[in-house]
Parts: structure tokens; C-alpha cells; sequence
């Protein structure tokens, strides 16, 4: 009788300490995530100054949303490539590391007034204050924050212009798919710039690849969305030739991006892209870093990608690391 009733008070302490844990969200990748998603957008914006020089700037945005589609992690970069032809020829571009990459190096000038700037506050501190505000708010509020002449003075401590941020927050939460998302992953991101391997003299290419993911305590990515930008310029007797305005992701295209007919499995980019992101799930940076390539920088390890992923890849492999 004695043994029983000790074996019941064992039952029942099990019991209690079940009942206790159920309202406790559980913190490991892969469990009831709460509805959390993943979202990653971007603006490219094409400036003229004049016929012979250019600014190619393209913003980039990740976040992380709950159940009612209000931020609850938000991290920004930017690239900004000025460009100018001079004796006919485009200079050289040396510099592609973005503003998050500069560090402090990014430091706006010293100014006599009560400005960020002033203060001492660099580019990536005034981004974190944007990001820091916008937490708690779904996309359409983030269109919604006042601003003149693209500052807001609802934001302390950034008194940058923030007219890209809020349209890259917004088309990220646009974008934002349901993830294995636990809550004490934290986001990353990864954006990398670099010349295009068809790079000509009269057809300058940039591409801008980004990679969001959220990791995990162990460092295994949990979730992860990809893109990029081809930024295609023109050059015609020794101006560029091509418009400035907004240019789209490869994502954001969507299916008029038009690699679906090309495709040997019939599938278009942003199809493939989710491939890869799936692929990703569940890795380590160092393991998703050994994935075999061929020499043309595919792989056969996902079957419903065919395309190119060795600067994906590198890239995603970045944001993982950060």
C-alpha cells in the first residue's frame, strides 16, 4: 500500500508540473511558434545628377511579426553607390560595403545643433532608433508616421530621412510568411553587393543580394527569405542612358520576372528562391556553407532549384554568421 501510494504521489507531481508548463510558450525552434512570420522587403532607387552621374541606393528591411501582424523585430541596411563617366568611361567603383557594414566609420558631420548628427549618433545608432520605434506597430502604421521632407519627429535620436526605411518595412511586412519562429530566436541579416559577372562598359550591373533568417540558441537558422536586385544601367555616348526611378526585386516581380519558360523544371524565381530558403531551415552557418556546387554555382542538392545560388548562398551563409 505503501509502495502505491508513493507511486501516485509520483503520478501526480508529474501531473502538476505539466499543468504548470502548458501557458509557458515554448522557447525551442520548431514548437507552436505563435503565428510569428518572417518578412523581407526592399526599395532600389535610381537618382540622376545630371547625364553623368548617378546614385544607385537600394534599402533593405527584415522582420519579424506576430500573430496580428505587428512588428516584433526589425533590422535595416542600405547601399549607396555613387556613380560618375568621366572622359566617356564610368569611374571605377572600389567601395561596395553597405552602411550597416561601415560601422562607425558611416558617421553623419558634425553639426551646430541639437540634430542625431550633433550628438554624436552614427548612422547605424538614428537606424536602430527607427527600428526600435517601429516595433509594435503592424506595416500600415509604419506608412502612416508623420513625416517633412522625409524626417519625422516622432522618432528620437534619428533625424535621417526615412522615406526608404518606411517603404522597406512596409513591403517586408507585405512579404512576411508564416515561420517555425519560437520566440527567443533573434533575426539577422545579410546584404552583399557586388559587380555582376556580365558587367560591360556600356552595360554597368549591379547585384544586391539579401538574406534574412532567425536563428535559434544552437545557431540553427529557423526561418530564412531571400532576394535580390539586379540594378542594370546604360551607358550611350558617354552618358547613362537609363531613367531614373525605382527599380524592382527579383521577388518582387514576381512572375513577370519571366524565368518560368526558361526553366527547365518550369518553376520562376521567387519559386526557386523558397527552395533554397526551405533548404536552409534546420542548418547551421558552417553546415549550409559545405553545400556541394557545381562550377556554375548550382547544386544538386534541392531538387526544385536549378538556378545559380553560389552568391545566395554566400550570402544567406552571412546572415547566418551575424
Amino acid at each position: 500500500m505503501k509502495k502505491f501510494g508513493a507511486f501516485l504521489c509520483g503520478v501526480l507531481m508529474l501531473l502538476s508540473l505539466a499543468a504548470c508548463g502548458e501557458d509557458k510558450e515554448p522557447a525551442q525552434s520548431g514548437g507552436d511558434n505563435g503565428g510569428r512570420k518572417l518578412g523581407l522587403g526592399s526599395v532600389t532607387t535610381l537618382a540622376a545628377d545630371g547625364k553623368e552621374k548617378m546614385t544607385v541606393k537600394t534599402t533593405v528591411a527584415a522582420v519579424v511579426l506576430d500573430k496580428d501582424g505587428k512588428i516584433l523585430d526589425c533590422d535595416l541596411d542600405e547601399a549607396e553607390i555613387p556613380l560618375e563617366i568621366k572622359n566617356g568611361m564610368l569611374t571605377d567603383v572600389v567601395d561596395l560595403l553597405t552602411k550597416g557594414e561601415r560601422d562607425d566609420d558611416d558617421m553623419l558631420p558634425d553639426r551646430d545643433d541639437d540634430s542625431a548628427a550633433a550628438q554624436g549618433r552614427s548612422w547605424e545608432d538614428q537606424v536602430e532608433a527607427f527600428c526600435d520605434h517601429v516595433e509594435g506597430m503592424t506595416g500600415a502604421q509604419v506608412s502612416g508616421i508623420a513625416a517633412t521632407d522625409g524626417k519625422s519627429e516622432q522618432i528620437e535620436g534619428c533625424d535621417l530621412v526615412i522615406t526608404d526605411f518606411v517603404q522597406a518595412v512596409h513591403a517586408a511586412t507585405e512579404n512576411a510568411k508564416d515561420k517555425k519562429i519560437a520566440a527567443a530566436d533573434d533575426l539577422q541579416m545579410a546584404v552583399t553587393v557586388a559587380k555582376s559577372k556580365s558587367w560591360s562598359d556600356a552595360k554597368p550591373q549591379f547585384n544586391v543580394e539579401m538574406a534574412a533568417v532567425t536563428v535559434d540558441e544552437a545557431d540553427r537558422i529557423t526561418a530564412c527569405m531571400t532576394d535580390a536586385a539586379e540594378v542594370k544601367l546604360t551607358i550611350e555616348d558617354s552618358v547613362f542612358a537609363t531613367a531614373a526611378g525605382a527599380m524592382h526585386s527579383k521577388r518582387a516581380m514576381g512572375d513577370t520576372y519571366g524565368m518560368k519558360q526558361a526553366s527547365p523544371i518550369k518553376k520562376e524565381w521567387y519559386e526557386q528562391a523558397d527552395a533554397f530558403d526551405a533548404y536552409a531551415v534546420g542548418k547551421t552557418a558552417a553546415e549550409l556553407q559545405k553545400t556541394a556546387l557545381t562550377d556554375d554555382g548550382k547544386t544538386d542538392a534541392i531538387s526544385t532549384c536549378t538556378i545559380s545560388i553560389d552568391v545566395m548562398l554566400k550570402n544567406a551563409v552571412k546572415a547566418a554568421k551575424e
